[in-house]
């Protein structure tokens, strides 16, 4: 019988400042069987963004939309372009992680500002019942950003940043 008070205690610690202990992949496949059916569609539904119907997931979106529009208008003024949107009313911790992106010395930095964020968000929504749905939905998006953290690495941005520098000085060269 699926129990996810028995799942959720099987599974391991996660730590921000650690690497993720386990895959997505391994993740779904311990849960298909021990958690409810409705619980592991909604696991299956994060990839894409989805929440199906789910309060704690669409709150999760709203509040990743929130943090990206943030970002997007401190962009648009670094550039000087007018924001013409609409009038829009932001969350003071929103706009204060958003300016801390902003001025990260490297975009690599200011994208582990915003997953940090997204991890402590996380942590604090999914309340004080350690095996609620929202409990699980938690662990499933905080593992989710620890795996992205984990994809980051500075020298593999340098090696990036270097190729695609060469590939720009071979066109500019050509003309």
């Amino acid at each position: 019988m699926p129990s996810r008070y028995y799942f959720l205690s099987s599974l391991p610690m996660l730590r921000y400042h650690e690497p993720a202990p386990l895959t997505w992949e391994h993740f779904l496949s311990q849960a298909l069987g021990n958690i409810s059916n409705s619980d592991y569609k909604l696991l299956c539904l994060i990839p894409e963004g989805k929440d199906g119907g789910n309060s704690f997931l669409r709150k999760w979106y709203e509040v990743s939309a929130k943090i990206s529009d943030a970002v997007n208008a401190q962009r648009k003024v670094n550039l000087g372009r007018d924001d013409v949107g609409p009038v829009v009313l932001r969350d003071y911790d929103v706009e204060r992680v958003a300016n801390l992106a902003m001025n990260a010395k490297n975009p690599l930095e200011a994208e582990l500002i915003l997953m940090k964020f997204g991890y402590d968000y996380l942590e604090s929504a999914k309340g004080l019942e350690p095996f609620s749905e929202n409990a699980l939905l938690s662990y499933a998006l905080q593992l989710r950003i620890l795996l992205r953290k984990d994809g980051f690495s500075a020298e593999k941005g340098n090696e990036q940043y270097e190729k695609l520098f060469g590939i720009i000085q071979k066109e500019m060269k050509m003309e």
